[in-house]
């Protein structure tokens, strides 16, 4: 549930590598110390805007957005948000790939809540 509060972080930040427009980077998964929705995710690199996918399996592919959408949340170059996804908690986890237009863009990922 989202909260009026500054956002509280309950569970490890996890590392996301980035793969290009034309592979598949590697799932990274998330879990949490109570079931949360809600994800702060920073985005390090001044140039490169990442997109990210998010799933309850680790069947999940992410894609750069075109004319037809795509099931990914962009994260703007060298900015942080706060957004709400699917919940995970210390028995659900939560499965991420993100991919950019360059390879090795980085994205940092840490489930809580507020904002």
């Amino acid at each position: 549930m989202a909260n009026n509060i500054a956002f509280q972080p309950m569970g490890n930040t996890v590392a996301a590598t980035a793969a290009t427009a034309n592979t598949q980077g590697n799932v990274v998964s998330i879990t949490a110390v109570s079931p949360v929705n809600q994800y702060l995710v920073f985005n390090p690199d001044k140039n490169d805007a990442v997109f990210v996918a998010y799933g309850e399996t680790s069947n999940i592919t992410a894609t750069i957005p075109d004319a037809n959408g795509a099931a990914v949340v962009g994260i703007a170059p060298y900015t942080e948000r706060c957004f709400t996804g699917p919940q995970v908690s210390p028995t659900k986890t939560v499965y991420v790939r993100i991919i950019s237009t360059h390879n090795n863009a980085k994205l940092f990922i840490t489930p809580g809540e507020g904002f």
